[in-house]
């Protein structure tokens, strides 16, 4: 990713930078929400003279303290192909984030990649793997990284340069810089823009018109609370305290609610409020689903205790595990 800040440090006269804030959004606090980074839409006018064998590729992400005190990048390789202004291609390049405060860097770089060529191996390659880049949190820190590196090892033997590429800093409200809040990052190739940048209904648009120019939007989507709280790993934990508890296994239903209280309470993936929901949540579904059978993953998430629940600021994980 170093390669991307290296290029947009030296274009930094030639390019214009620009956020838009999403209507009526607020600036996110930390531990009270989430963020997502999305490849919305770009253009490249030299692509119409690349030929069919060559094709545009994203490589980019958002970094963040998430683990620790030491940031991590989550990053993603997608492979658009885009040839007129106004492409949208609303593609995710980073996980469902939650933000415990510091600073949030958005990276991005599109670069040219020949079919036959090594880079184009490496982007069919690190793409499948996006897939995996997901929760576990912990897990996927680990394997974006060992992507991101790949990638680089490869643009270092090719000496492939970004054509065009984004570098976006954010911080907690009150400090110095752009605070985190929803909003679209644009960078143009120019200097100045050719109209007042606006985002219509979802697309880029400059003085009204369509923007001609090379351009990137990646569109910064934050959020009070997680589209999907109860992880794969929790599901899984929770179906099997159900199966010991049909099974009359009391002894370990009852080890494993722990084990899924547990590690819901202290899930990375969550912000503390959500993680005490989802912990009660799981506490009460295991007790109660044991004469029911299983309860579907899609159904319990309906049943969440709300965020402002009073019962939920007097609760201690001692409470569950009782």
């Amino acid at each position: 990713m170093s390669r991307i800040s290296q290029w947009f440090s030296a274009r930094a006269e030639h390019t214009h930078l620009a956020f838009l804030p999403e209507p009526g959004s607020r600036p996110l606090l930390p531990r009270e929400g989430y963020l997502r980074a999305w490849l919305v839409e770009g253009f490249l006018a030299q692509r119409r003279t690349w030929g069919n064998d060559h094709y545009p590729a994203l490589h980019g992400g958002v970094t963040l303290t998430f683990l620790g005190a030491q940031p991590s990048a989550f990053t993603a390789v997608t492979t658009p192909a885009w040839s007129t202004p106004g492409v949208h291609l609303d593609l995710p390049i980073s996980p469902l984030l939650p933000y415990h405060g510091g600073v949030v860097s958005v990276e991005a770089g599109l670069f040219q990649v020949s079919q036959r060529g090594p880079l184009a191996a490496a982007v069919q390659v690190l793409g499948k793997l996006a897939a995996l880049v997901g929760p576990p949190l912990s897990t996927a820190a680990t394997i974006a990284e060992k992507m991101s590196e790949g990638m680089d090892t490869v643009l270092d033997a090719t000496g492939d340069q970004p054509k065009l590429g984004v570098h976006w800093s954010m911080v907690a409200p009150g400090g110095v810089g752009r605070p985190v809040q929803s909003g679209h990052v644009v960078v143009l190739d120019a200097p100045e823009p050719p109209g007042p940048l606006e985002i219509v209904e979802g697309r880029l648009r400059a003085g009204g018109r369509p923007v001609e120019l090379d351009y990137l939007v990646i569109r910064l989507e934050t959020r009070a609370e997680h589209d999907s709280p109860i992880t794969p790993e929790l599901a899984q934990l929770m179906r099997r305290a159900i199966e010991a508890g049909l099974r009359g296994e009391v002894e370990s239903m009852d080890a494993l609610r722990k084990e899924a209280v547990i590690k819901a309470w202290n899930s990375s993936d969550l912000v503390p409020k959500d993680a005490r929901r989802v912990a009660k949540l799981i506490h009460d579904e295991i007790d109660t689903a044991r004469p029911l059978g299983i309860v579907p993953t899609e159904r319990l998430v309906a049943r969440l205790p709300a965020r402002d629940d009073p019962e939920l600021k007097r609760l201690r994980l001692s409470d569950l595990l009782g």
